[in-house]
């Protein structure tokens, strides 16, 4: 390919007459062949630079924000330099510095909104020279009243999206922004945009760490309130698994050791997941053991809790919970449900059944309820199962539910152990799932008499 021969005078490729430098209303932008970097001058190179150092540096985010301002006015030498943050649909304001480096206060904030709401809309530079006389701008009362001489507003974008604007003015007639400063300032702002999303992103995986370390730190202190295995009860054997669906669950469960020799079991299910419900579920089950130490009645221990529960309950939480204590002596077993799943019976044939009495509502929705208990004998060879119903909501790749049906299918066929039939249901419901996120905690807890 030949290269175009050198312009000589009079080509009409040659420019004639000074540059135009847009005083009096919006800046022009540079053509598309020429990027901003390419039309710094050396000193404005060496000034970006230097000032590139600087911002780079910084990792506090208040720090690179007051770092980013001020760069700006002394570049420029402005008067005033205004930061905005997107937040929302609007803007926020986040810091003001002046030409010494001094924080304005809040009240002298007053900069064109017009301005800085079109940058922060379109992403277009703005240079307004002479704005209290401009022409172009002359309509907008909120620099006349500002009484400025020249403003140029720039927006902070990345390649994902506009964070802000940075906006400086000056109100002296000797220092006035022409379009020589307009490259220098985009870079400037590509450069600050790219730190400021930087420090942003480190902030983001510093909270992460910090969130998981609380979550790992939260976990490990309810585990020492769920007891990590069945304990040895008079005349029973037993097992319970729990899989939270975060690091921490709203799944709560308790084995009760009376004096007497009874045993008392507890399953429930707090409204919500993750930490707040953890701590309402730990909080509950304190209460339940005290409760129960006071009342032989499984109904009126949760009568008593629920109004415990409904009077303390501030963000309208609630729990599902189930209550039961067998009694060795008798061979009888005694519960009452408030709200809960309804336990699963494998019979030593195989059959699977379910106890449905003894229905009431959640624990701290209304205070003042009764839950009627009911009576049942556990024979040789049955074997309850207490469920969450994270098991029965369990969802696979397909979008259907795990579902009663399959929970009877699984406890039909596993062996009649309480500690196989816990295995098998938990992994039945993994396999199910396959690489679904687990939406719901899952805990189980089964019983048959010793031989």
């Amino acid at each position: 390919m030949t290269a175009a021969p050198d312009p000589k005078p009079g080509d009409p490729r040659v420019p004639v007459g000074p540059a135009p430098t847009g005083a009096g209303g919006p800046s022009s932008v540079a053509g598309p062949l020429q990027s901003a970097e390419q039309r710094l001058d050396a000193e404005g190179m060496r000034m970006l630079l230097e000032v590139s150092r600087r911002i780079n540096a910084e990792r506090d985010p208040q720090a690179l924000l007051a770092a980013v301002v001020d760069s700006l006015v002394t570049i420029t030498k402005a008067d005033r330099g205004f930061l905005m943050l997107k937040e929302g649909t609007g803007l926020r304001f986040v810091l003001a510095r002046d030409r010494k480096g001094l924080p304005l206060e809040a009240a002298k904030f007053r900069v064109s909104e017009s301005v800085v709401k079109e940058v922060a809309e379109s992403g277009a530079t703005r240079l307004i020279d002479d704005a209290a006389s401009s022409d172009a701008y002359q309509a907008r009362m909120s620099i006349i009243n500002l009484s400025l001489r020249t403003i140029l507003c720039v927006a902070l974008k990345t390649a994902r999206g506009i964070l802000g604007v940075i906006y400086v003015d000056s109100n002296l007639i000797t220092r006035r922004f022409s379009e020589r400063d307009v490259p220098l300032v985009e870079a400037f702002a590509a450069q600050a945009a790219v730190s400021l999303e930087r420090v942003r992103l480190e902030q983001a995986e510093i909270e992460r760490d910090r969130m998981r370390r609380q979550l790992e730190t939260a976990a490990e202190i309810q585990q020492t309130f769920l007891p990590g295995t069945f304990p040895e009860t008079t005349g029973l054997v037993g097992a319970v698994a729990t899989v939270p669906a975060l690091q921490v669950g709203g799944d709560l469960y308790d084995i009760i050791r009376f004096p007497d020799g009874r045993t008392g079991l507890v399953v429930g299910d707090v409204s919500g997941k993750g930490v707040p419900a953890a701590l309402f579920g730990a909080r509950l089950l304190s209460d339940v053991r005290y409760e129960a130490l006071y009342h032989d009645d499984v109904g009126a221990t949760l009568a008593s809790v629920n109004d415990i529960v409904a009077r303390r309950s501030t963000r309208g939480m609630f729990v599902t919970l189930l209550y039961a204590v067998y009694d060795p002596t008798a061979r009888w077993l005694s519960f009452a449900n408030a709200g809960h799943v309804a336990p699963f019976v494998r019979s030593a044939d195989g059959s699977v059944t379910r106890w449905e009495e003894a229905l009431g509502v959640p624990l701290g929705i209304v205070p003042g309820q009764a839950y009627p208990p009911a009576l049942r004998a556990l024979a040789k060879g049955d074997t309850l199962v207490i469920l969450t119903d994270g098991f029965l909501d369990a969802v696979g790749p397909a979008g259907e539910q795990f579902g009663e049906e399959r929970v009877v299918d699984v406890l039909s066929k596993a062996p009649a152990a309480p500690i196989e039939l816990v295995a098998r249901l938990t992994e039945a419901v993994a396999n199910f799932t396959g690489n679904v996120p687990q939406a719901d905690d899952l805990t189980c807890l089964a019983i048959s008499l010793a031989e």
